[in-house]
């Protein structure tokens, strides 16, 4: 019987399962708060799906480093730009995580969510806005804007496979208005969103130092076009 069973969560693969799990068990031991967020507490994720998560407590910096590794060794990380400072992870096997470490949660951040674990000494509701702790690890580095473009490659390509359209083109248009500033001129798209976003990609292997696991898990996402 899984150890979350009571919450009913809807696994769209056994990879979500085993990374929540994963977390809840080193939540659980640490006794800090745990919150799912996104697709995944309103039971609609598919497979692509990233997993949305709110950490409650006071959480050091090995703590941190021991999260980050918990389930896997991430092959992209990063922090978000706006909201500023939720980390995202992404494993080998593309787990996805948007992971929000918290001094004080918003009543906002309770809607549509499960709360998985709840300790008093750090479950602290604020009527006005949240508090994000700073974080710091030694798997996040300082990143070069070509990275930041990238990610959001990954994730525009996260919500194309997940069959929210809108969104996926959303990100890719904000994608190619990033472009000038990596002085990348040169492309020729056809508005379409496997075509385009794969002549990016290619653009950036040819330009930039992306790593083998980098690109083996874009070009086994573009398969699934």
């Amino acid at each position: 019987m899984s150890i979350l069973e009571e919450f009913q969560i809807n696994y769209p693969s056994l990879n979500h399962k085993n990374y929540i799990e994963s977390v809840y068990r080193f939540c659980e031991e640490h006794e800090f708060s745990m919150i799912l967020k996104g697709s995944l507490a309103k039971g609609v994720a598919t497979k692509y799906s990233d997993i949305d998560l709110i950490i409650s407590g006071n959480i050091t910096r090995d703590e941190v480093d021991e999260i980050i590794t918990l389930y896997n060794k991430p092959i992209m990380t990063n922090f978000t730009e706006n909201p500023k400072g939720i980390l995202i992870l992404v494993y080998p096997d593309n787990i996805s995580v948007d992971l929000d470490i918290r001094e004080t949660i918003s009543k906002e951040d309770l809607i549509d969510s499960k709360v998985l674990l709840k300790y008093d000494k750090n479950y602290i509701l604020s009527d006005q806005s949240m508090i994000r702790r700073q974080i710091t690890s030694e798997h996040i580095s300082n990143r070069p804007d070509w990275y930041k473009v990238l990610r959001l490659l990954h994730k525009g390509v996260l919500k194309y496979l997940s069959n929210k359209t809108d969104s996926a083109y959303n990100f890719l248009s904000e994608i190619k208005d990033s472009l000038a500033a990596l002085n990348i001129n040169n492309l020729k798209f056809n508005g379409n969103f496997e075509d385009d976003i794969q002549c990016i990609f290619n653009e950036f292997c040819k330009r930039f130092e992306i790593n083998s696991d980098i690109k083996g898990l874009f070009y086994n996402l573009f398969k699934e076009f």
